[in-house]
C-alpha cells in the first residue's frame, strides 16, 4: 500500500479516533462525576432547575460559593439559550454522550455515527459558547490572540471538529472493533466493502 493511501485510510483515522476518544472520555467523566465550584448566582440558577443535579449533597461550601456536579455548567449554558425545561435533559445527554462516545471511538464502534454527534456538539460549543458568549464576533480577529485562554479554546475546538468531521467520511481505520464484528468496513463513498487480501480480485 502506498504511504499516502495508508496515511489517509489507516493512520489518520486511527490517530483521530484515539485523540477524540481520550478527550471525550475525560470530558464526559468530568461532567458526569466531578464537582466544581459555582458562584452564588450560578448555584441559585442550578437550584431553580427542576430536579437540579447538585453535587456534594447540595451543601454549599460557604455563603458565596458552593459545589455541584460539573454537568450543571452545561445545564446553565442550555438554560441561557432559552431552552427552559430542556436544559437539564440536554445537559445530561451531552455529558453521557461524550463519555460513552469517547469509549466507543477508542474501540472503533459506530465510528461515523459517534463522529457526527461529536461534530454537532463541538460545533455548537464553538459557536454558542466560545464565539458568541465571549463576544468574539465583536472583536478584531487579530486581537483574539491577546486572550490566551480563548485563543487556545478556539484552536483546540477547531482542531477537534476537523478530526471528528473527517471520521464521518473516512471511518475509523483498520484497527476497529467494527471490522472484527462485521468483517467489513466502508470506503469513503459509503459503499460496503468486504475485507480481502491484497491479492484478491
Amino acid at each position: 500500500m502506498h504511504i499516502k493511501t495508508m496515511a489517509g485510510t489507516a493512520m489518520v483515522p486511527t490517530f483521530s479516533r484515539f485523540v477524540l476518544g481520550i478527550t471525550f472520555i475525560l470530558s464526559g467523566w468530568f461532567f458526569c462525576f466531578q464537582t466544581i465550584e459555582f458562584s452564588s448566582a450560578d448555584l441559585a440558577g442550578i437550584q431553580s432547575q427542576p430536579q437540579a443535579a447538585s453535587g456534594a449533597e447540595g451543601t454549599p461550601a460557604d455563603e458565596s460559593t458552593g459545589r455541584a456536579l460539573a454537568v450543571n455548567r452545561l445545564i446553565l449554558h442550555f438554560h441561557s439559550w432559552d431552552l427552559q425545561n430542556w436544559a437539564q435533559p440536554l445537559g445530561w445527554a451531552v455529558a453521557i454522550f461524550q463519555l460513552l462516545g469517547g469509549a466507543m471511538l477508542l474501540l472503533g464502534l459506530f465510528t461515523r455515527i459517534i463522529a457526527l454527534g461529536l461534530s454537532v456538539i463541538i460545533g455548537g460549543a464553538f459557536y454558542k459558547v466560545t464565539l458568541c458568549q465571549n463576544g468574539m464576533f465583536e472583536m478584531n480577529p487579530f486581537t483574539w490572540r491577546l486572550d490566551s485562554a480563548l485563543w487556545y479554546a478556539i484552536i483546540s475546538q477547531a482542531a477537534l471538529f476537523v478530526l471528528a468531521f473527517g471520521l464521518i467520511f473516512t471511518g475509523g481505520g483498520p484497527l476497529c472493533l467494527e471490522r472484527v464484528l462485521w468483517g467489513r468496513t466502508q470506503n469513503a463513498g459509503g459503499a460496503p466493502k468486504t475485507n480481502k487480501g491484497d491479492g484478491g480480485d
